[in-house]
């Protein structure tokens, strides 16, 4: 298996979606790949920077998701109530 098949990446298209502006997000960040961190997410949608983190920042903490489309947030908590991060 490649190693570009296990990336998490998103599942979803979703209007207003961040991947876009990933390299933007990505030049803004003050974190080193070694930190270690908790990422917060105020407007998931997709999760775009979260997958984006979480395949580029090894020594991640923890992730805090949010979005107020709660359709959205139980479909993150049902796919996988057991990955590092709080919804």
């Amino acid at each position: 298996m490649r190693k570009e098949e296990n990336k998490a990446k998103p599942f979803l298209k979703w209007a207003g979606g961040k991947t876009q502006l990933l390299r933007e997000i990505a030049d803004k960040l003050s974190y080193n790949k070694q930190d270690s961190f908790t990422y917060i997410e105020p407007f998931v949608g997709s999760g775009a920077v979260l997958f984006w983190i979480i395949n580029n920042y090894p020594n991640i903490k923890h992730a805090v998701i949010n979005d107020v489309n709660t359709d959205l947030t139980n479909c993150y908590k049902t796919l996988n109530p057991q990955a590092n991060f709080k919804i």
